[in-house]
């Protein structure tokens, strides 16, 4: 080898790894839906091509939430959507939220008598950031998407779950529907609002529980994939033999982090691209 050669090729080497450690850089025209396994909750980053980032839920405190987001170069949101109070959901938005700049929060609105409740309150606060307890048929159009706020209504249900906060995603031809923690008697409201329910990808209400995904809901959404996000070995037995029955009946492929890690989708408006971790 000649000399100088060897200092070359490492200094070659050394900027080839520089690169491949960098965030991956957002397609100009490729939305991207990150279902991340949290474990068992709920924590979804979307990535719209001219419109920012937002996400959804953000798993319990413990989930490693925010260090996904960091991984991925992600240093302001948008909007932040908490779809209920319960700390799966909003746990891991606690860091979101002292570790990122927040446009705006959507919530359903309703309280939860725990510290974790408290301590989003309090992030919220000192992140400054708006506040919208956001109610059906309310729309926001970010870069190239438009997103619907399906549920919930007023009156508000009794319970928490089904007051969810359910958000539809348009991106040309594609459409995702999350669906929270929304159940049974969320599904039968929807069903009857008359507000477009198809969608391309259903990410599948209450971890895949039983009480969500009935067979009249499902049948209307029609997805190609449904995602649910459960922990593996969960306590809750999720996702339910019930829901997957349901979901697989309507034709759609089944995805989940208990199963599968971290899914992302890609699309450009027209298809989708699926990666999973597992």
């Amino acid at each position: 080898m000649r000399r100088g050669a060897f200092p070359a090729l490492l200094l070659a080497l050394v900027l080839l790894v520089a690169a491949a450690c960098q965030p991956q850089a957002l397609s100009p025209t490729e939305l991207e839906v990150h279902f991340v396994d949290v474990g068992q909750g709920d924590g979804i980053l979307v990535r719209v091509p001219g419109g920012g980032d937002l996400v959804i839920d953000g798993g319990r405190r413990s989930s490693g939430f925010a260090d996904y987001l960091a991984r991925r170069g992600v240093r302001s949101l948008a909007i932040a959507v908490a779809t209920n109070p319960d700390a799966d959901h909003i746990g891991g938005l606690v860091g979101v939220l002292k570790a990122l700049r927040v446009e705006e929060v959507w919530l359903s609105g309703q309280p939860n008598a725990t510290q974790t409740y408290e301590d989003f309150v309090d992030a919220v606060a000192a992140a400054k950031a708006r506040t919208t307890a956001v109610r059906r048929g309310q729309e926001r159009i970010l870069g190239g998407a438009r997103l619907t706020v399906l549920h919930p209504l007023e009156p508000l249900f009794a319970g928490r779950n089904n007051n969810s906060v359910v958000v539809r995603l348009d991106y040309g031809e594609v459409s995702f529907l999350f669906m929270g923690d929304a159940e049974r008697a969320a599904e039968e409201s929807m069903l009857g609002s008359g507000l477009p329910l198809r969608a391309t990808v259903l990410k599948m209400g209450h971890h895949g529980s039983r009480t969500s995904s009935s067979p009249p809901f499902v049948e209307a959404v029609a997805p190609q994939y449904a995602v649910y996000q459960a922990g593996r070995g969960n306590p809750y037995g999720h996702p339910h033999a019930e829901a997957l029955a349901s979901v697989r009946a309507a034709g759609a492929s089944v995805l989940g982090t208990a199963v599968n890690g971290t899914i992302v989708i890609r699309s450009d408006g027209r298809s989708l691209r699926v990666r999973t971790e597992r």
